[in-house]
């Protein structure tokens, strides 16, 4: 059981050093804070997160994997 648990905690970490992931939770949060927070409709919220990944993606670059 104690293995198990490293190996998913070890996941984890892992998911968490990619932009990607980084990308896809500030898009969850700007789209649904987009549509319940300030009441935009569906397709502003969704260029608002689109735009919140393009930032993400511009502040942190891909990593060169040797």
């Amino acid at each position: 059981m104690k293995k198990r648990i490293q190996t998913v905690l070890e996941f984890i970490a892992a998911r968490l050093s990619e932009q990607s992931t980084w990308q896809g939770v500030g898009f969850l949060v700007a789209l649904t804070g987009a549509k319940y927070g300030a009441g935009l409709d569906w397709g502003q919220a969704a260029g608002l997160g689109g735009v919140m990944s393009a930032a993400l993606k511009m502040i942190f670059p891909d990593q060169v994997k040797p």
